[in-house]
């Protein structure tokens, strides 16, 4: 479901593995993996984790220092096991 930021913060399109949606302008990558029930912050939910940005791999060491901009394209991308 995609997130809608409050009608008093400024928000920007994008679009979250083919789906459109708002987030706040400079939304941090972190919280939109959070919004995709991907925890950041626990290293099990995050192996076999890959995101994009504007079609460029992102490295996990670097998704905190990410923030969304109007019309960004985010994949995510998850290994599931058995194939």
């Amino acid at each position: 479901m995609p997130m809608d930021a409050s009608a008093s913060e400024t928000t920007v399109p994008v679009t979250v593995n083919g789906d459109a949606r708002t987030v706040p302008d400079g939304y941090p990558l972190l919280d939109l993996l959070r919004d995709l029930d991907i925890d950041p912050d626990d290293d099990a939910a995050t192996t076999g984790v890959a995101v994009a940005l504007n079609e460029s791999v992102v490295r996990r060491q670097d998704w905190v220092d990410v923030r969304l901009a109007e019309g960004d394209t985010v994949e995510v991308i998850q290994a599931q096991p058995g194939g």
